[in-house]
């Protein structure tokens, strides 16, 4: 209903779908993304949400974050339409993902590191350096770090290591096509 939010929304969609195809996440089929009141998937408010199979991606509208992001959590640093257009990144990546023609399943982590990675790329390097901060620091991010436990216990300390995994020299795109296509992944054995 707000004409300006909708052309944010369209244009950082066409954004992040160029910076994704980048990545080796191209996008083969349309979405539908909604901007809407509140969000309730198994029982828990959440920001964001991709159902696969139903191509409908759904964003919380940035003027309901104050209403459903706790003060505690670090996510509430973030400024209001840069977390909105990030969180834009991090349910496209898991439409996009879902569209690719791997036939396996993506694990938890595989699917979170690829969405929390690309939202983290799509925020500003002061926006990552609180996420970061919060999780410790620029430590070193071993792939056995990312797992589920800490993906589902922790999601801001999750992000902020797939991001700081993501950066480093070895990794970045070259990865994340690995885990697209199923050559690697970051579930335990």
């Amino acid at each position: 209903s707000d004409p300006n939010l909708a052309e944010r929304v369209c244009a950082e969609a066409v954004a992040a779908a160029e910076r994704l195809a980048a990545c080796n996440i191209p996008q083969r089929f349309a979405i539908n993304l909604q901007v809407v009141d509140r969000i309730a998937h198994a029982e828990e408010i959440c920001l964001g949400s991709y159902m696969p199979g139903e191509k409908v991606l759904k964003i919380t509208s940035p003027n309901q974050f104050s209403a459903v992001i706790d003060p505690d959590n670090i996510f509430s640093q973030i400024p209001t339409l840069e977390l909105f257009d990030s969180l834009i990144v991090h349910e496209l990546t898991h439409a996009l993902v879902d569209q690719q023609p791997y036939k396996g399943k993506q694990c938890l982590e595989n699917q979170e590191y690829m969405a929390y990675a690309m939202q983290l790329e799509a925020m500003s390097p002061a926006s990552r350096k609180i996420l970061i901060d919060a999780a410790g620091g620029g430590i070193e991010v071993t792939r056995e770090r990312l797992n589920a436990f800490i993906a589902i216990a922790a999601p801001s300390k999750f992000a902020a290591w797939s991001w700081i995994h993501f950066s480093a020299p070895q990794n970045g795109c070259d990865f994340v096509g690995k885990l697209v296509s199923g050559k690697t992944t970051l579930k335990f054995p």
